[in-house]
């Protein structure tokens, strides 16, 4: 196995105008190729609109301790090592072809990271979210039609007092490490990322302390597929942006019931920073560590398998119970008709039109509450383009122990949550907060979203009551998943243009 970790080279100059706006933010279906876009990729950083695809990282997060000059010399320092979404593509084809390895650096600033810069107010990103951050209460927010609420908790009822010490303080930036494809021996990638980061706490000493280190790795299954702790494959549903991942998908099974396809400003905004006011982009993440009670899942879920089985008066087993939390069963299979005996799998091309009831995949699965496919639509008459506009495009990776059957509770396991949007308003927060923790959506008393809903609410709160329809019979459950997720931190942050980090030689203020 080869391994490089020095970038691929790419056009430095390029012929397009930067005061000419290159792309809009309605394109969709992009094609990475295109040579009028190649001004607005090179800007971009990587794992934005695709996943950066190394299967090992390092998250490192960062508390600026220098004056604005030198943080700023050190910004544009990692500014010349920052992975472009060109860039991603080409070590992405260098991989296939020749088996090389490449390093992926991406790098996030909070709002107090761009204050720590010196960065004047108007220059910084106006997301209202991203500038009060996740442990402000009293942040103003609109997700639905009730209008402004203030916030009393954050997203799945997580007490900052409550999260791990280094999330507690003040966050400045976040810089990520990937390395190592599927092949490789994960020793090897640890062993270099442990290189790598040895080599950034030597060149920020007296600019920065690192304030935690998560290391992250992909979790694949026996069939190797990706999947998080839980058991379920992970990313099937992730909007895609690319052509070539649109057509991917209307080969594999069809785009005719569902449009994976998505706007490049679901997750672009133009980077005030950046270096041409049109062509430079950046994306707001949503960073959550999230531990997995596994042991509470699988415990909870045979309980549920034993009560369906009597109300049905008939043995339905632990997968299917576990299927009808989730929406879909561990391979990704939809639990429409509670049935794996289907002519075709639906991993992606679905929706709930012959499901209006809910007893097929429930209101309450964990798909369907953050992603209903049109039953907004359906049930308020909320334009179709509306609803799908509160998408997130997720870029998580797991943690912690490797033991999918642990004999205790909250072992040190979970998921590296990532999120990128353009909006963390009337997005992640639509999804989460809107949609997942609230009980009356899609219909009065549904419940909470049994996985990562408001779990620790009232009892009349969480998800009581299963319509289900098994093998023909329907039936009515009363069953709440607890305790099953939980926050030990977070961020929002904010990935600016390559150029914004690179071009500190300019003043930015």
């Amino acid at each position: 196995m080869k391994i490089e970790s020095t970038k691929i080279n790419q056009d430095q100059n390029t012929t397009s105008d930067l005061n000419q706006p290159a792309i809009r933010l309605s394109q969709s279906q992009l094609d990475i190729n295109d040579p009028d876009l190649s001004v607005v990729f090179e800007d971009l950083q990587g794992n934005i609109l695709k996943s950066h695809g190394r299967s090992h990282s390092r998250h490192l997060f960062l508390q600026f301790i220098g004056d604005s000059v030198r943080n700023r010399e050190w910004v544009g320092k990692i500014g010349l090592r920052l992975t472009s979404a060109l860039e991603q593509h080409k070590t992405s084809l260098d991989f296939k072809d020749t088996g090389r390895e490449h390093l992926f650096t991406g790098f996030m600033l909070s709002y107090s990271g761009f204050k720590a810069l010196g960065i004047e107010d108007k220059n910084i990103p106006d997301d209202k979210a991203f500038r009060a951050g996740m442990k402000d209460f009293e942040f103003r927010y609109d997700t639905g039609p009730d209008g402004l609420h203030k916030r009393t908790i954050n997203p799945l009822n997580d007490n900052p007092n409550n999260w791990e010490l280094p999330f507690k303080q003040s966050i400045d930036a976040l810089l990520i490490l990937a390395y190592g494809g599927e092949s490789l021996e994960s020793k090897k990638s640890e062993n270099y990322l442990d290189k790598a980061v040895e080599k950034i706490k030597a060149e920020i000493e007296g600019t920065a302390t690192i304030i935690s280190i998560e290391k992250g790795y992909t979790l694949r299954n026996e069939k190797g597929k990706v999947v998080e702790h839980f058991g379920f494959a992970d990313g099937i549903s992730n909007p895609t942006f690319f052509k070539s991942d649109f057509k991917n998908w209307e080969e594999k099974e069809g785009t005719d019931l569902y449009d994976p396809s998505a706007s490049f400003g679901l997750i672009a905004v133009n980077d005030p920073g950046g270096r041409s006011a049109v062509n430079s982009f950046g994306s707001y993440f949503v960073y959550r560590k999230m531990q997995q009670n596994i042991k509470g899942f699988n415990d909870q879920t045979k309980q549920f398998a034993s009560l369906i089985s009597n109300a049905v008066e008939g043995e339905v087993d632990q997968e299917l119970a576990g299927a009808l939390a989730f929406g879909r069963f561990k391979d990704g299979t939809l639990v429409t008709t509670n049935s794996r005996e289907t002519t075709k799998p639906l991993l992606n091309n679905f929706n709930y039109d012959n499901d209006t009831e809910g007893l097929g995949c429930p209101f309450q699965a964990h798909i369907r509450k953050t992603n209903p496919r049109g039953d907004t639509n359906r049930k308020s008459r909320v334009p179709m383009r509306s609803e799908r506009n509160h998408r997130i495009a997720r870029r998580g990776i797991s943690y912690g122990s490797k033991d999918m059957s642990p004999s205790s509770e909250w072992t040190d396991a979970g998921l590296l949550f990532l999120s990128c949007q353009s909006d963390i308003e009337q997005q992640f927060l639509v999804m989460q907060c809107a949609w997942s923790d609230n009980p009356n959506f899609l219909n009065e008393g549904t419940g909470t979203d049994p996985i990562t809903g408001w779990q620790n609410a009232n009892p009349d709160k969480v998800a009581k009551k299963w319509q289900l329809q098994i093998e023909g019979k329907k039936v009515v459950i009363d069953f709440s998943y607890q305790d099953l997720v939980k926050v030990r931190g977070g961020e929002y942050f904010f990935a600016p243009s390559i150029s914004f980090c690179k071009n500190f030689k300019i003043n930015h203020s």
